[in-house]
């Protein structure tokens, strides 16, 4: 017999490794030393782009750049440039603006930051291209001369231009050559410009005329929606403006006139079409907050009241005058700005004790020759109106009746709307100083009550004459 061969087991199974399993495909390990090799490219460059920048915009040459576009001493902190985001953004600390030596020394600016966002290859190319100027925490002081001028408007002059000679025209035609920022000396910086915002920061303006100091604190402005072409300036020149500020007013002499705390939206047109100088032409409309008050101090305000003494004339005696006023109606201004001039476009009214003073839509205020014209109402409250009617019918109790509700008729006619005593009254001449007129006469109670009792003694004789004569013939 064949002798059966004993096969051995087979050997255990190993595994074999796969050559290729640890070894990246060679598209994708190109493609990551591609990657690598762009951000150190990138990293190298934006050093690089840094380092430039750096040395070609400092703090001296930004001055020098300045001092050649304004009439103003330039010292300026420090200079940050950021290219890690979109828009490059140039921050300027510590901008301190001044008047030069031999000019009016009443203006300054002073700007804790100051950020530009600007093009990045523009500012390769050594020009600034600003699409947005945010000022923080700045402080602006200037004055506003008669002549319609301001100390600051001197400051940002061009340096090519002849200083303009101050006068007192008053005129609202303004020169050409005045002073100021004009579009046609910076076509492409305007032209670029897309927005300004102005935020917690201080404006202190003086009117010289009037001796008014007005303290602008918490400032934020912003314009937005700006559509500026130099070349077409007819059919663009606007911007959207937002406003807030808590508003003081004080008298050069120390006098606190009353705080503003306002907000509201306007639209602005920037600049004169046919000269390019800076000439804003604003309609806006400010919401007044619940804390504003004014001093009854003011002139005007005390001029109305010492009007009122011609209701003696019906019977009335008005109380003492308070010291604070507050804000009726609509608890906002809505009004036009244009060279120096404010008119109001819907009826302003204040409160004065249980009176209203509103000046009515066309009253106007020129702010350079403190010239004005308000054409006013002073209402009683309904309250105080009833009192009122009271008193007058007191007044004429002595006459007969039938005559009497004649008399009470033709002072309700004359003196009330609306169930509230009113007195119309015109303001002209020097805002500080104003004349303030009735605009109709009241009726002289007294008199004409004086005259119907006579007129009806008169006829009382008259009749027990003829009765004592035998009466008329019938």
């Amino acid at each position: 017999m064949m002798r059966r061969m004993q096969s051995s087991p087979p050997p255990p199974y190993r595994p074999t490794r796969s050559r290729s399993r640890r070894r990246a495909p060679k598209g994708k390990s190109k493609l990551l030393k591609v990657f690598i090799g762009f951000v150190a490219v990138f990293v190298l460059l934006l050093v690089a782009a840094l380092i430039y920048l750096n040395t070609l915009i400092s703090e001296d040459s930004l001055e020098a750049q300045l001092e050649r576009a304004i009439n103003s001493e330039v010292e300026i902190g420090d200079v940050d440039i950021s290219l890690l985001g979109y828009p490059t953004r140039l921050t300027l600390s510590d901008v301190v603006l001044s008047p030069k030596e031999g000019d009016d020394p009443s203006s300054s600016v002073k700007i804790d930051t100051l950020e530009l966002d600007v093009g990045l290859w523009e500012l390769m190319k050594h020009h600034i291209d600003i699409s947005k100027i945010t000022i923080k925490r700045a402080e602006i002081t200037s004055t506003y001369f008669e002549d319609g001028s301001t100390s600051l408007g001197e400051m940002f002059r061009s340096p090519k231009k002849d200083k303009k000679r101050r006068g007192s025209s008053g005129s609202s035609e303004r020169d050409a050559d005045e002073g100021g920022f004009n579009i046609f000396d910076q076509e492409e910086f305007v032209a670029s410009l897309g927005g300004l915002v102005i935020e917690d920061s201080r404006v202190d303006i003086t009117l010289e005329k009037t001796g008014l100091r007005i303290r602008c604190d918490d400032v934020h402005l912003e314009l937005s929606s700006m559509r500026i072409d130099p070349n077409n300036l007819k059919d663009t020149n606007t911007a959207k403006v937002t406003l807030s500020s808590m508003v003081k007013l004080h008298s050069t002499k120390g006098w606190h006139y009353g705080d503003l705390d306002v907000s509201g939206d306007a639209t602005a047109r920037i600049f004169n079409p046919e000269t390019g100088n800076t000439e804003p032409d604003v309609e806006g409309h400010i919401d007044l907050a619940e804390s504003s008050w004014l001093n009854t101090r003011i002139p005007v305000i005390t001029s109305a009241w010492q009007t009122l003494s011609i209701l003696e004339k019906v019977g009335i005696n008005v109380a003492k005058l308070p010291e604070k006023a507050t804000f009726g109606r609509s608890e906002a201004v809505a009004a036009h700005y244009h060279l120096g001039k404010i008119t109001v476009r819907e009826p302003l009214s204040i409160w004065v004790g249980d009176w209203e003073l509103a000046a009515m839509d066309g009253s106007w205020l020129q702010t350079e020759t403190d010239q004005h014209e308000i054409n006013a109402e002073l209402l009683a409250s309904v309250k105080s109106s009833e009192n009122f009617l009271k008193v007058i019918r007191t007044v004429v109790k002595l006459v007969p009746e039938k005559v009497a509700d004649l008399l009470v008729k033709d002072v309700e006619e004359k003196l009330f709307r609306d169930d509230r005593l009113l007195v119309k009254v015109r303001s002209t001449g020097d805002f500080s100083d104003p004349k303030i007129r009735p605009v109709e006469g009241v009726p002289d109670l007294f008199e004409e009550a004086k005259k119907a009792g006579t007129d009806a003694l008169k006829n009382k004789a008259e009749d027990l004459l003829r009765g004592l004569l035998g009466g008329d013939d019938e």
